[in-house]
């Protein structure tokens, strides 16, 4: 037996290995599809997809007397920037929709998020939070502003000290401006 050869046949082998294990996906792509009636007949048909940093769910809902209504929602993570995406849209039986969607980026001190909701109605709002990470916890200002102009901020402050949780959470409402 010659040992050069199975040295030089054993380290192009790993080699393979390696090259093919860094060329494959880091983590397979689930799929799970579920289907539950309702007491009165409807009918509700989802599909969830998760590979590395994605998620795509759908569904949709049949009544007993064949209208449809869908939901789609996703979201994708990049690990490497810590940036966070999603968007969503609901279509009901009659046409009307509703949708989302958000960013959120990680940042040196902390997260930013920013995203916004328009309703059924048309109308939308917005949302932005900031949060920042302190020597003891963190601190994170959220401001919700609605598709009239009010707005809701809240201001979340926690502190961890000897073994214990602080939580102090204020809330300022502005109301939007009377016609």
């Amino acid at each position: 037996m010659n040992i050069h050869n199975s040295s030089k046949s054993f380290a192009m082998s790993a080699l393979a290995v390696v090259a093919l294990s860094l060329l494959a996906p880091s983590s397979p792509a689930r799929e799970r599809v579920s289907q539950a009636t309702g007491p009165r007949g409807g009918t509700l048909d989802r599909d969830v997809e998760a590979s590395a940093g994605n998620v795509e769910k759908s569904a949709t809902y049949t009544s007993p007397a064949g209208k449809v209504s869908t939901r789609h929602a996703s979201r994708q993570a990049d690990r490497a920037t810590g940036t966070v995406t999603g968007s969503a849209k609901t279509t009901l039986a009659n046409g009307k929709s509703a949708s989302s969607s958000y960013t959120s980026v990680k940042t040196d001190t902390g997260r930013t998020t920013t995203g916004q909701a328009t309703g059924f109605n048309g109308k939308t709002a917005t949302y932005n939070s900031t949060s920042t990470k302190t020597a003891d916890g963190f601190t994170r200002e959220a401001t919700t502003t609605g598709p009239n102009g009010g707005s809701v901020t809240k201001d979340v402050d926690v502190t961890k000290q000897d073994g214990s949780v602080t939580r102090t959470v204020m809330v300022t409402k502005n109301p939007p401006a009377k016609p």
